[in-house]
């Protein structure tokens, strides 16, 4: 049986999906209380796996979780980052057992940067053999062509990987994003967007890809998170307008999720397929920034 958001996927929705971080610890009711008032508001919720390589609550357990207490879909986060060969896919075949139909498959960031600093980086698998895991699967096989002891139909599964608008060469990712589909990728999410014209350059690039690409909207809360993104976020432009405007405003928070909403709109009005919101440190205002965007759009 498909998910809902593999439905809305095949029915040409305007898709709008956001994250939230597994708890660090075994308390999972902050998520919860975090997802439930997005219940009717987004198409599912991104659950990462040791975000910024941070550790975290598994994300395959969390997912679970947030599917059986909030009735809400996730998309499970995998990343290369952590596990080889070998445990990647027995946690990828537990998933699949928990009837967890959403996936979108990642690298990760290097453990250098996460709270785990002297962490030992595995990296067996790049994003392109894990995405040939569910091709494997798909056959009865593990990745050594050994059989699995069941065929799991690639149908039943929806799965997705990165894009990133900033990168100089857009013409080679719209290869590599072909090359994934063919290998059986059903949506992409992107690096999150604030320049137009980025967006735009990005949005013709991709032209060709007949799967939606999720753009990447990241409210900004302060002229100081604007200033950061500029300086430590590979590929990431905040325009100097958007910050003349964060720092002329009363309310920098209630600015950045009006520029947040223009972004979306901007997306639907450039036919484009959707948006993943990355509400970075601001989760709790989730409903809010989706519904203000809801009214421009709608």
């Amino acid at each position: 049986m498909l998910s809902s958001f593999n439905k809305a996927i095949n029915a040409a929705e305007f898709i709008i999906t956001c994250e939230l971080s597994p708890p660090k610890g075994i308390n999972y009711s902050k998520m919860l209380e975090l997802a439930k008032p997005l219940k009717n508001l987004v198409h599912a919720i991104n659950i990462t796996d040791g975000q910024g390589a941070n550790m975290h609550m598994n994300s395959i357990i969390a997912s679970h979780l947030l599917e059986r207490e909030s009735g809400i879909e996730s998309i499970c986060q995998l990343v290369c980052r952590d596990r080889n060969s070998i445990a990647l896919q027995a946690d990828l075949l537990g998933a699949l057992a928990l009837d967890i139909k959403n996936f979108l498959v990642l690298s990760g960031d290097k453990s250098s940067n996460g709270d785990h600093a002297t962490a030992k980086d595995v990296f067996e698998l790049g994003t392109d053999d894990l995405i040939k895991i569910f091709g494997q699967f798909a056959c009865g096989l593990d990745l050594m062509n050994n059989k699995i002891n069941q065929i799991i139909p690639a149908e039943n599964n929806c799965f997705g990987a990165a894009a990133h608008p900033g990168v100089e060469d857009l013409k080679a990712q719209s290869n590599k994003m072909k090359q994934r589909i063919e290998a059986g990728a059903k949506f992409f999410q992107t690096q999150i967007v604030y320049d137009l014209e980025q967006l735009k350059r990005f949005l013709d690039s991709i032209e060709n890809i007949k799967v939606p690409v999720l753009i990447g909207i990241t409210p900004l809360k302060s002229v100081k998170m604007a200033n950061f993104m500029n300086e430590k976020i590979y590929g990431v432009t905040v325009p100097d307008n958007l910050i003349e405007r964060l720092a002329s405003s009363d309310n920098q928070q209630e600015e950045g999720f009006k520029i947040a909403a223009e972004l979306i709109t901007e997306v639907k009005a450039l036919n484009g397929s959707g948006v993943h919101i990355m509400a970075i440190g601001q989760e709790s205002c989730l409903p809010q920034i989706i519904e203000t965007s809801l009214s421009h759009i709608n």
